[in-house]
């Protein structure tokens, strides 16, 4: 069992890479009041590291390397083809320090090829999260091999939850269905409701009435559903009042083959994220 406990404020924390996904852990660990000066960036781009400095106050190196000196973490947030590169500097320096935790978010680079890379490292764990941890919202799939300490363990836990929910995955391979049910599915949600406000809007509501109806009434059916001890096809239910305005929106969904439109999409998903697979 995994322990929830807080996040050290003096953990230091290092990440390879300033892209979207990095920023969006970064803003959610500002946000639960983790100090900026235990945060280094490494980047090649100075533009990059002076909009990090600007926006989040935060250290910055153009060096990978430097992350090791400094970190007690270290999170490789690139493309997952710079990843070979990334770890083979960092395998260099970390031959003489071995202590570092290595979390990787970078998507369909597998366990063993991080290991392989980093000389065999037993301290790497592989990292899913998505966008909504940027508020401290988000859910990071998580795995690690058996034999990882559970300390390491401990301390990854306690850095994703500081943004957001975690799942631990007993199996590698359901990485690429945590990537379609939850890395990519903030899109979904978004397309969602943007085709609601869009439809509101064309029966005649004003643009700001529409965004606010949609919204808030996702909102509150999310935050409903997480507190009920109901499943979500009994909440629909208690929604769904036999002959009136609901059911007739429901019907028009599986007219539509709803669910099959879904499936097949996070199919879709998966897929490309088995495609793109490292290793």
């Amino acid at each position: 069992m995994v322990q929830h406990q807080s996040l050290d404020p003096n953990t230091c924390i290092a990440f390879i890479g300033g892209g979207n996904m990095a920023r969006a852990i970064i803003s959610g660990l500002l946000k639960q009041g983790h100090n900026s000066a235990n945060i280094l960036v490494c980047a090649p781009s100075q533009t990059t590291r002076h909009d990090l400095i600007d926006t989040f106050n935060v250290k910055v190196h153009q060096d990978n390397t430097a992350a090791v000196a400094f970190a007690d973490v270290i999170i490789i947030a690139v493309k997952p083809f710079v990843v070979p590169v990334v770890c083979e500097q960092l395998s260099e320096v970390m031959q003489h320090d071995n202590r570092k935790l290595v979390i990787s978010i970078a998507a369909g680079v597998k366990h063993a090829t991080l290991r392989q890379k980093l000389h065999f490292s037993p301290k790497v764990i592989c990292a899913m999260p998505n966008l909504p941890t940027s508020i401290g919202e988000g859910l990071t799939g998580l795995y690690a091999s058996p034999d990882t300490h559970k300390h390491d363990i401990a301390l990854a836990e306690r850095l994703m939850r500081a943004v957001g929910e975690t799942v631990w995955l007993t199996e590698e391979s359901q990485m690429s269905t945590i990537v379609a049910a939850a890395g990519s599915s903030p899109a979904y949600l978004f397309l969602f409701l943007e085709a609601m406000e869009k439809a509101a809007v064309e029966q005649g509501l004003p643009q700001e009435t529409a965004t606010k109806a949609v919204l808030q009434s996702a909102m509150g059916a999310i935050s409903m559903a997480m507190k009920s001890q109901h499943n979500l096809a009994n909440l629909r239910h208690q929604v769904t009042s036999p002959k009136g305005t609901t059911e007739q929106a429901i019907l028009a969904f599986q007219d539509g083959d709803l669910d099959e439109l879904v499936a097949n999409a996070m199919a879709c998903a998966t897929s490309r994220a088995k495609e793109l697979s490292i290793g």
